[in-house]
């Protein structure tokens, strides 16, 4: 059998291989096995998008080659991911429940806090309270000491006057006496930590002390501004003496006396020997003449002593002091008794049957007695 020739078999064109000339390097041939792309498959989603100014390569031509320079480069693309309203509605609810859960992690950490905190303030509140009530506890039963102490000086000042008598030293111990307690004692004793009743108490209790004090700082003005006619009056209950006189005039149906107080009142009577104009030492007697002002003017009257008490100018007549007082009654005693006897009911109460009321002594006890139960035993 005659051997054949094999024909020669052109390699670089059955494989289609080409060469890519590199600027300033030997032709490369590319690589094996890798098949152009087919025409018509769009490239991917990120393959990055050919320049207008980029040069094409000619892809008849297997020789033909493009520089490095003129190669087109890939640039990274932001990935933009298109999502459902489901999944952000999804994703929403899902933050919204995290945000939430932080929210109530964050409450219950405050809580408790607030309650570690609260509970170590309400301590504190309710140590000062404490030390409040026993600071209260001293200072109401100080004051109820000098509230009794004050009744007492009241009660001997009655004594005194109905003993015809000034109260002298009773009114110089009034300037010295003032309960030491009203409303801003109550100011950072913890007063709202107490108790609705003690709080109430220690109000009251402040509110009747602050009167008893505004009260007796009247009785002590008044007793001060009438001591003159408060000793005239009492004078007058041992040595009488005459104020009041009349003088007789013509009325329109007849004569008629007008009321004329004596510019110096005079004894009624009197053991003591006077002196006469001319400085001589007689028994005593009534003055015979007096100086009445009337009208700006002093006008020389005499004292009537007989026969027509009518006249031009008219006689003066003494009128007997122990009428007087049932005509025109000094109510300056009577008034200052009873702003005495008001003010002592005032702090030690009333008793009267259907009408008792506690007094600021009475009160000052219950509220020691309130404070030392809070306190407790030994307080």
């Amino acid at each position: 059998m005659t051997e054949e020739k094999k024909p020669k078999i052109d390699l670089k064109s059955r494989l289609g291989k080409k060469t890519v000339s590199v600027q300033g390097g030997p032709t490369v041939p590319p690589p094996v096995g890798l098949p152009r792309p087919p025409a018509g498959i769009p490239a991917p989603p990120f393959a990055a998008p050919s320049r207008p100014s980029a040069p094409r390569v000619d892809v008849s031509d297997p020789y033909a080659s493009i520089s490095a320079a003129d190669a087109p480069r890939v640039e990274p693309q932001a990935i933009k991911i298109e999502m459902s309203e489901e999944v952000v509605a999804a994703q929403k609810k899902g933050r919204t429940r995290v945000i939430a859960l932080a929210a109530v992690t964050a409450l219950v950490g405050a809580g408790l806090g607030y309650a570690v905190g609260g509970r170590a303030e309400a301590g504190k509140q309710q140590t000062a309270a404490l030390e409040g009530a026993k600071i209260l506890k001293d200072e109401v039963t100080k004051a109820n000491e000098t509230a009794a102490a004050l009744a007492d000086t009241l009660k001997s000042a009655i004594g005194q006057i109905k003993n015809n008598k000034y109260p002298e030293a009773e009114v110089a111990k009034l300037g010295e006496l003032n309960i030491p307690f009203e409303g801003g004692t109550l100011a950072s004793k913890g007063l709202g930590r107490f108790n609705a009743k003690l709080a109430t108490m220690l109000v009251r209790y402040s509110s009747v002390v602050q009167e008893a004090n505004d009260q007796k700082d009247s009785v002590q003005r008044l007793m001060g501004a009438a001591k003159k006619p408060i000793l005239d009056y009492l004078d007058d209950k041992e040595k009488p003496k005459v104020r009041w006189s009349v003088y007789i005039t013509g009325g329109p149906f007849g004569p008629w006396a007008s009321m004329q107080p004596l510019p110096a009142p005079f004894l009624v009577k009197s053991d003591e020997k006077t002196k006469d104009k001319d400085g001589k030492e007689v028994a005593y007697k009534w003055p015979s003449e007096f100086k009445i002002p009337q009208g700006g003017k002093d006008f020389d009257l005499k004292r009537y002593e007989s026969g027509d008490p009518t006249g031009n100018p008219p006689k003066i007549i003494p009128v007997d002091p122990s009428t007087s007082e049932s005509v025109c009654p000094s109510d300056v005693l009577g008034r200052l008794a009873r702003e005495l006897s008001s003010l002592e009911t005032a702090l030690r109460g009333d008793n009267t049957p259907g009408e008792e009321k506690d007094g600021a002594i009475q009160l000052g006890e219950q509220v020691a007695e309130e404070l030392a139960r809070i306190l407790g035993p030994g307080s």
